[in-house]
């Protein structure tokens, strides 16, 4: 990558991050469309096509048969402004998973902090773009390991509910309704677009609603829906909150998902 190009100049990259399950990416689709919508609202154009990466999802796939048979493996599309008046730079590549940390999540959950980070307001740019910019989670991540060095933080927004945290959208279970954050406040989720999907089918009634810090910590369980590791459970909010367990819905999600290689990732 040229040193004057836009992505590492100003961080102008849009970005996709997919999985395999048994070797078959998990709704590409749904990632390829996130992606072209970034690349709209963030005004990069030029880049490769829909169909175009889809056969290079397919090549990198190709080229790296032998480790994909073995385990399951992530996947980054990421798409810069690049140096003008050439086009964009752009790449697909895979990437590892922590498969322990993903059984680990699932069985045991995860702590998180709910941090004083707050979310940048629409007007800096849509929170529906998957961006490399991500300054803001990090920060939230850092004061939330301060902590406890296995917590995720959730950022705030400015009215001061909760939004996400660096690796997943948050929702909450309560008297057994699912309740998510307003679209328009958060990323859209590709895991959460698929388990907003599947939930009509077990009986699970969904809205949206501003949740606010309070609401977590008296939920019967707060859910976190991201790539790597489908959707696990927070087992605490906040140092000294109360202790979650895995709940019923969490469970029935969880079920939801393709059967990982060799069991990888698979809730036990």
């Amino acid at each position: 990558m040229p040193i004057d190009d836009l992505g590492f100049r100003q961080g102008v990259t849009a970005v996709e991050r997919l999985r395999t399950y048994s070797g078959v990416v998990f709704c590409p689709e749904l990632h390829l469309e996130r992606l072209a919508e970034t690349l709209r609202l963030i005004k990069i154009a030029g880049g490769p096509s829909t169909e175009r990466l889809r056969e290079l999802i397919a090549e990198c796939l190709r080229h790296n048969a032998g480790l994909v048979q073995q385990m399951d493996v992530g996947m980054t599309i990421w798409v810069t402004g690049g140096s003008p008046p050439s086009g964009p730079t752009w790449a697909v590549h895979l990437n590892p998973i922590d498969h322990r940390a993903v059984v680990d999540r699932q069985r045991h959950g995860q702590p998180v902090v709910i941090t004083d980070v707050v979310q940048p307001p629409h007007e800096s740019w849509p929170r529906q773009a998957k961006v490399r910019n991500r300054l803001h989670y990090y920060l939230a991540d850092m004061q939330a390991k301060q902590q406890n060095p296995a917590a995720t933080g959730l950022l705030l927004d400015a009215d001061g509910s909760v939004t996400e945290s660096n690796v997943a959208n948050v929702a909450i279970v309560k008297d057994g309704q699912l309740v998510f954050p307003p679209q328009k406040s958060v990323l859209k989720g590709v895991t959460m677009h698929f388990l907003r999907q599947q939930v009509a089918g077990l009986g699970i009634t969904c809205r949206e609603a501003p949740l606010m810090p309070w609401d977590l910590n008296q939920a019967d369980e707060v859910l976190l829906l991201g790539t790597d590791t489908g959707v696990w459970f927070a087992s605490t909010v906040n140092y000294g909150g109360a202790v979650f367990q895995r709940g019923c819905v969490c469970s029935q999600l969880q079920a939801c998902f393709p059967t990982p290689s060799s069991g990888k990732g698979q809730p036990g």
